[in-house]
C-alpha cells in the first residue's frame, strides 16, 4: 500500500539544499557558456581543506556573491578576481563577525525557488554566530583566514 511506502518517520522535511540547487540551476540557465561559477567554490572546497572553514561557508559566499556580481562576470578571464572576491567578502564577514544564509531576508528570490513555510518567517541565520560569542573563536578564525589567503596566493 502507499502508505507503507512513505510513513512519517521516513519522511524528510524540505531543507536549503534543494533550494541552493535550484538557485544553483537558475544562475546556470542565465550563464554564457563559459563561466566558470561552479569553478570558484570548487577550487576553494579544496583550499579550506583542514581549516575551520566550511565549504558551506564559501557556498554561502559565492551565492551572496553571484546575486551581485553580473553572471557575465564570471568568466575564466576574471576567474582570479572572482576569487579576490569571495576572500574580500569572507575578510568582510569575519569583520563584521557574521555570515547571514542566503535565503533570509531575501526579497528577490527567482519564483522556482519555494522555500519551506518554516524558513520563510524564520530569524536570520548567522552562520558566524560562533565568533559574535567566543572572542578565542574570532582570533582563531582570522588567523585560518590568513593562512587560507597565503594557501590561494601560493597556488595562484
Amino acid at each position: 500500500a502507499p502508505e507503507a511506502i512513505f510513513t512519517p518517520s521516513t519522511m524528510w522535511p524540505e531543507s536549503y539544499a534543494v533550494a541552493e540547487v535550484k538557485f544553483f540551476r537558475h544562475i546556470a540557465r542565465q550563464a554564457p557558456h563559459d563561466t566558470f561559477h561552479l569553478k570558484c567554490p570548487q577550487l576553494c572546497a579544496g583550499i579550506v581543506l583542514g581549516t575551520g572553514f566550511s565549504t558551506t561557508t564559501l557556498k554561502t559566499v559565492v551565492m551572496h556573491l553571484l546575486n551581485t556580481i553580473p553572471i557575465s562576470s564570471w568568466s575564466r578571464n576574471e576567474l582570479l578576481m572572482r576569487l579576490r572576491d569571495i576572500l574580500e567578502y569572507l575578510r568582510d564577514c569575519l569583520e563584521e563577525g557574521r555570515l547571514n544564509h542566503f535565503f533570509f531576508g531575501r526579497e528577490n528570490t527567482p519564483e522556482e525557488i519555494i522555500l519551506p513555510p518554516t524558513f520563510q518567517t524564520a530569524e536570520p541565520f548567522n552562520l558566524c554566530r560562533c565568533l559574535e560569542e567566543e572572542p578565542d573563536a574570532y582570533t582563531e578564525a582570522v588567523g585560518e583566514f590568513k593562512e587560507l589567503q597565503d594557501h590561494l596566493t601560493r597556488l595562484l
